[in-house]
């Protein structure tokens, strides 16, 4: 029990890390570790090169103070932030863009028929950034040790690592993956960074632990790498002199420790950094006055990453009656919220996941915005205003609920009372209530909530996580559990989709799925969030969006 619960904090906590802001303070780095790490270059040592190229400053309301360790849980940093940060220093052994499960540290695989052996064919000539060989030893080491640092966790963010039974060396560059039971989101758990990027065999003792090294060293074969720290409480990073791609137009990086959004915007237009990244660190209303100035470039990502959306207790009355959920969809004008709430960034969402990801293209009828028609489920249901005092009743009881949402931002302040004025357009008294993140957490959990507000997991999560999350009997997600519960063989149905192979079959799963969640309505989807970036224009040219576009890339960077 004491498990599965660690599990389910740690998967909100990963699904609401950028939300959360992670406001924290900062302590210096200790550089003295650094010493015994071979090619870790000091900014001296690039000194030559940085005069032909650029570097850039950027901001964060947090610091890197856990080190960098790729395998993140509450037991080794209570700063999820990073996983943002991870594509800069480390890489998979797949990548995935646009649906698609892409080579990198892997240049090519198999998969068994019966889905249990993954074989990777790996890039040769590859090395880390303290010099030491990427080769298949390393792969295997990586992957045992990630369920060993996962300890509770294992699986919570990436199934797969509950499901290795062996992993064996087949020659130098060839290494299999021999699993438990088949997980047709296996491919895509190989690409989430967190935890399954690879790092220098040198990070890890002899005995199975972690080195400490990590806390000071960012040691994998990504583009950049840790460099120091400054009084400040800036954040210094350089390129990886071993890195085996291209040269990128940005050798040095800075990441600034600025809590507050205001902060941010101020240090961006007085040039103290060069960039701000994320939906969550700039204001929607902010980042229009900044699309507006020619002094600023802009960017939103084409990919949506996540799905915003309220959750249903169907337990609980009157969300447990099919019609009132219904007539919550009909009530809601996305179109309105889109417009003047996000600005026309976040577009209003039809469906709970973006049709565009793997499996989920499903014709499905969207629910159109339809106060009458709203107002006539209701009705049916026995619903109506007795006393005259606009709130309807049944049975003596008023048509009621609490609406819990994360505290914070003001986006989810003004998307909370906007949707109580719908819904008390069609006599629904909702109560809204922002509490913190772990807050929220705890009632929602614990079913003390009747409308809850939030989000989906996001790519490459989607859909595969949230779906398995749906199961009932984990209870990793009490939101998402609602998805199935009126069917009595609901988990069964989540567990079957979990182990098929064939994309035909998993592909039906996915259509009985998606149609059931569309027609019982427990959650009303709101809007798909994209990626925001804004930056100096007279410094930097443009910025191409990640394939999981909350990656910060500065590789990606073109400077002018």
């Amino acid at each position: 029990m004491e498990k599965k619960l660690i599990a389910m904090i740690f998967a909100v906590l990963i699904m609401l890390s950028l939300l959360a802001g992670c406001s924290r303070s900062t302590e210096p780095v200790n550089n003295e570790e650094k010493e015994n790490i071979p090619n870790q270059n000091s900014v001296g040592e690039t000194e030559e090169i940085a005069t032909k190229t650029s570097e850039i400053t950027l901001c964060e309301s947090w610091g890197f103070e856990n080190g960098f360790a790729t395998v993140i849980t509450p037991e080794t940093s209570t700063n999820f932030g990073l996983n943002f940060y991870l594509a800069n220093f480390y890489e998979t052994l797949v990548n995935y863009e646009d649906g698609e499960i892409l080579p990198s540290l892997a240049k090519s695989w198999e998969v068994s028929e019966d889905g249990l052996i993954y074989t990777f064919y790996l890039k040769e000539g590859v090395k880390f950034s303290d010099g030491a060989d990427f080769n298949a030893e390393v792969v295997k080491k990586n992957l045992e040790m990630i369920p060993r640092l996962s300890g509770a966790y294992n699986g919570s963010v990436a199934l797969i690592t509950a499901l290795f039974k062996e992993i064996n060396v087949i020659d130098e560059y060839t290494v299999e993956v021999h699993m438990s039971s088949p997980y047709y989101g296996a491919l895509h758990d190989f690409a989430k960074l967190n935890p399954m990027a690879m790092v220098s065999p040198n990070a890890f003792n002899e005995d199975n632990t972690l080195s400490d090294k990590i806390f000071t060293n960012t040691m994998g074969t990504g583009p950049y790498m840790y460099d120091s720290q400054s009084d400040e409480k800036i954040y210094t990073f350089i390129s990886n002199p071993n890195y085996h791609g291209g040269k990128s137009d940005i050798i040095k990086f800075n990441v600034k420790v600025i809590p507050d959004q205001e902060a941010k915007a101020l240090a961006l237009r007085k040039g103290e950094i060069d960039m701000i990244f994320g939906f969550a660190q700039i204001s929607y209303d902010g980042f229009k006055v900044f699309s507006d100035d020619n002094n600023f470039g802009t960017n939103i990502s084409d990919t949506p990453i996540r799905t915003r959306f309220f959750g249903f207790n169907l337990s609980k009355e009157p969300f447990n009656d099919k019609n009132v959920r219904l007539a919550v969809n009909h009530a809601i004008d996305k179109e309105n919220i889109s417009k003047n709430i996000f600005y026309d960034i976040e577009k209003k969402a039809d469906t709970f996941f973006n049709s565009e990801l793997p499996y989920c293209d499903v014709e499905l009828k969207p629910y159109e915005y339809n106060v009458d028609k709203a107002i006539q489920l209701l009705e049916q249901s026995g619903y109506v205003d007795t006393d005259g005092d606009g709130i309807r009743e049944k049975d003596g009881n008023k048509l009621e609920g609490e609406l819990l949402y994360i505290s914070g931002s003001s986006v989810t302040d003004d998307l909370a009372l906007t949707v109580k004025s719908f819904l008390n357009k069609i006599g629904m008294d909702i109560k809204v209530t922002g509490l913190d993140m772990m807050a929220w957490y705890a009632k929602t959990q614990a079913d003390e909530f009747a409308i809850a507000g939030r989000e989906t997991y996001g790519i490459p999560s989607d859909p595969f996580t949230s779906i398995s999350n749906m199961n009932t009997q984990t209870k990793v997600d009490n939101i998402l559990a609602q998805a199935l519960i009126h069917l009595e063989d609901g988990d069964e149905i989540i567990n079957k989709l979990n182990t098929l192979v064939k994309e035909n079959e998993i592909q039906e799963e996915y259509d009985f799925i998606l149609n059931e969640i569309h027609s019982n309505s427990p959650f009303v989807p709101i809007s798909h969030i994209k990626e925001l970036i804004v930056y100096n224009s007279k410094k930097i040219d443009a910025y191409e969006f990640d394939g999981q576009p909350s990656n910060i890339r500065i590789d990606f960077l073109k400077v002018k």
